[in-house]
């Protein structure tokens, strides 16, 4: 019997989805040690922690400090080797009368470093650094909107193994109910009281029986895998499933959903990313020494090998960037508004969910007190024809007809106390509480 799914997505899993993920994944997965009892708070915490979006979280923190190291490192002296060695195939030459002839030669050498050290960049590096950490921060919390996603699908699968396990025991009372009715009619039949007809009628009945208790067992088994590939920890259809609380819920107005944190983050970053376009439009001072070995040097009428320098002070502006700044710093604010946006569609949609999911439970709780009237009455019918069958006075059909209701309502008293749960579960998944 399928849950109704009551955050976000509604109408339960797909399970032809559910069976294709098990049977591509299963054969590579590596589980804990079993345990003989698990619940639901549990496997939240264990899919949490075992997913793999989990250690992303420590690889963006790591390029978050190479890229802080990077930027720091900007503030080092900047050095370059410079190696060159020409020959022209023609040079000046000056010849004048009464003067010796000055002939320069036509090979030239130079050898040195030119160092480069910042000394005011207009506050840049300073915003480059804030700027990278409020976009790790963003990226870490985008890590935390997926993993909580987790959260859905495991309770997904935990409400369908409570529902697959409570179809499975009122199958189970069901056939002994059957079997019980076979043993008497049996010896009836054989001393001709009652006709062979009825017996078959059992006996077919308790073969559609196990049928259905092939196909719902089949899909728990699925289920646990499934559960199991998520949680990295080995349950099946033998282990004990705590159910699910269904105690008076207090629904708080806050919510603390990992979205909303994401969306200030975003807020933030394109905040620093405004002060970063602004920082780029300052004037940079710096200083710089250029020394070298060789010749001509900066004295072209001195061509002996010799060392040679200079060092001084560069103040450097870029001027077209101004031109630029008012529609990047546009942009920005005009994506700031569309986060604002995305932040009330977000509540609205979340609000819209909570509604749903407060009806839902006021729901189940009238149906819940409707439903132990309801067996009470089908108990008694089912006595009552059980009594008739056993006098010769209805077929087996109609007793089996009183039985399946009677089971029916059994199931269908359990399943409102399980959706009821997961409906309870679901607001405070919902809301981040």
């Amino acid at each position: 019997m399928n849950m109704k799914e009551s955050n976000h997505r509604k109408g339960p899993w797909p399970q032809h989805i559910i069976f294709t993920f098990l049977f591509l994944c299963t054969g590579s997965v590596v589980f804990g040690q079993q345990n003989s009892g698990i619940s639901l708070d549990e496997c939240l915490q264990l899919a949490t922690d075992n997913y793999p979006l989990t250690k992303q979280k420590g690889y963006l923190n790591a390029i978050g400090e190479n890229n802080q190291k990077a930027i720091k490192g900007s503030w080092l002296p900047q050095v370059n080797f410079n190696l060159k060695a020409t020959y022209q195939s023609e040079v000046p030459s000056f010849d004048f009368e009464g003067f010796p002839s000055l002939v320069f030669p036509k090979d030239q050498y130079s050898f040195g470093l030119q160092i480069h050290q910042t000394i005011f960049d207009g506050g840049l590096s300073h915003q480059q650094k804030l700027t990278d950490q409020a976009n790790t921060e963003t990226e870490i919390q985008k890590n935390e909107v997926e993993l909580y996603r987790v959260k859905e699908k495991i309770l997904q699968l935990y409400g369908n193994i409570l529902l697959a396990k409570e179809n499975i025991e009122v199958l189970q009372s069901y056939a002994n109910d059957i079997k019980s009715r076979q043993s008497k009619m049996a010896s009836s039949v054989r001393n001709g009281l009652m006709l062979q007809s009825d017996l078959d009628e059992l006996d077919a009945e308790m073969l559609k029986t196990d049928q259905k208790m092939i196909d719902v067992t089949s899909k728990l088994k699925v289920l646990c895998q499934v559960l199991s590939l998520y949680i990295q920890r080995i349950v099946d259809e033998n282990t004990s499933f705590a159910d699910l609380p269904i105690m008076s819920l207090e629904i708080k107005n806050e919510v603390f959903r990992p979205e909303l944190k994401l969306f200030s983050f975003q807020q933030a970053l394109l905040g620093e990313r405004i002060k970063l376009s602004e920082n780029k439009t300052r004037p940079k001072l710096s200083a710089f020494g250029d020394g070298a070995f060789g010749r001509p040097g900066f004295d072209f009428l001195n061509q002996k090998m010799r060392l040679y320098g200079m060092v001084g002070l560069s103040l450097t502006w870029n001027l077209s960037s101004l031109y630029t700044l008012s529609y990047d710093r546009n942009n920005l604010v005009i994506q700031q508004k569309m986060i604002d946006e995305q932040r009330e569609i977000f509540r609205l949609n979340l609000n819209e969910t909570l509604l749903q999911e407060n009806g839902e439970i006021e729901k189940l709780k009238q149906m819940s007190l409707i439903d132990n009237a309801i067996i009470e009455k089908r108990i008694s019918i089912s006595k009552t024809k059980a009594n008739q069958l056993d006098n010769g006075t209805i077929t087996s059909s109609d007793y089996l007809s009183e039985l399946n209701e009677e089971k029916q309502a059994q199931l269908t008293q359990q399943m409102h106390q399980i959706q009821l749960g997961i409906a309870i579960a679901s607001v405070r998944i919902t809301t981040g509480n």
